[in-house]
């Protein structure tokens, strides 16, 4: 399997799930085979109910799957990468991510939106304008909201999130 795509996938878990998360990816990507449950908390030192959790996080992607294995006198839950599904996986999650900094993007670029400079709450115009440009918490007078930096920002990742899928082959 190619360390790049696995290196993808651990970046998209990491972002997701944490640091934690990662680190059980590649424990099991080492592995290379199912890894009985009780044993992956134990070699990473995570508390049994934590690792537990990760490992049903992962499951929920696809990204990993269960089997039971047998192990001297009793039958143990053993994790194992799934390997065919990766690249699927780290795609979709790409393309969903693309379109919700798409969507983001264009409302931040044309929507008026008003924000309250005590709360930092923001409004929309049509929100503004109920309120007669004052907060409803505090009654500050609302002030116009320049989006110009979310949208740098969103334009960088839109930017990182289309490269990544033009190296993949997918744009």
């Amino acid at each position: 399997m190619a360390s790049e795509l696995i290196d993808q996938v651990a970046d998209l878990i990491e972002a997701m799930y944490g640091k934690k998360a990662r680190q059980l990816f590649e424990y099991l990507v080492s592995k290379g085979s199912v890894v009985p449950e009780e044993y992956i908390g134990k070699e990473l030192g995570f508390k049994s109910n934590e690792a537990r959790r990760l490992l049903q996080y992962l499951a929920e992607e696809g990204i990993i799957s269960f089997r039971r294995v047998a192990s001297r006198d009793k039958s143990l839950q053993g994790w194992y990468i799934n390997i065919d599904n990766l690249e699927g996986i780290l795609i979709a999650r790409l393309r969903k991510a693309l379109e919700k900094l798409k969507t983001r993007r264009e409302y931040e670029d044309q929507t008026n939106i008003y924000f309250c400079p005590i709360d930092g709450i923001k409004f929309s115009l049509e929100e503004a304008i109920s309120n007669d440009f004052t907060c409803p918490r505090c009654g500050s007078v609302l002030e116009e909201y320049d989006g110009s930096r979310a949208v740098r920002f969103l334009d960088k990742k839109i930017k990182e999130i289309r490269d990544a899928l033009i190296k993949i082959g997918v744009l």
